[in-house]
């Protein structure tokens, strides 16, 4: 799935409701197209930014969403498939979200570990 094409849906769907880094739309072009599922990816992503937008500035108290308070104002979203758990990293700017990176592991792997994916979506945060 062509990243221009990910990038239109996205701005029909959400209008300016979201931010994304330019980074994050190769990233994510590049590494669903590699799944055989890029239809469901995608629709799982967009419905679950329909739910962040439903939820506010609750607490995010759904499984799929996790505060990474050790790193501030990092959060992860999850989608997770069959053979990948796919791990989309954002943080909160001018009231909006803005989505910095995006990365997988295989399932069942265990704890997510954020260690080399958190600094990619701080430098691109902090340098845009």
């Amino acid at each position: 799935m062509d990243k221009i094409y990910i990038k239109e849906i996205l701005k029909i769907s959400f209008g300016d409701r979201f931010e994304f880094h330019p980074k994050f739309y190769d990233e994510f072009s590049e590494l669903i197209s590699k799944s055989g599922q890029e239809t469901k990816i995608v629709k799982a992503f967009i419905k679950k930014l329909y739910a962040i937008i439903e939820l506010g500035d609750r607490d995010y108290g759904v499984k799929w969403l996790e505060h990474l308070k050790e790193y501030g104002n990092m959060y992860s979203l999850h989608i997770d498939t069959n053979n990948k758990n796919y791990r989309l990293l954002f943080s909160k700017k001018s009231k909006k979200k803005y989505f910095l990176h995006l990365f997988f592991e295989k399932s069942g792997k265990g704890a997510t570990s954020y260690e080399k994916h958190v600094p990619v979506a701080i430098e691109r945060r902090d340098n845009e």
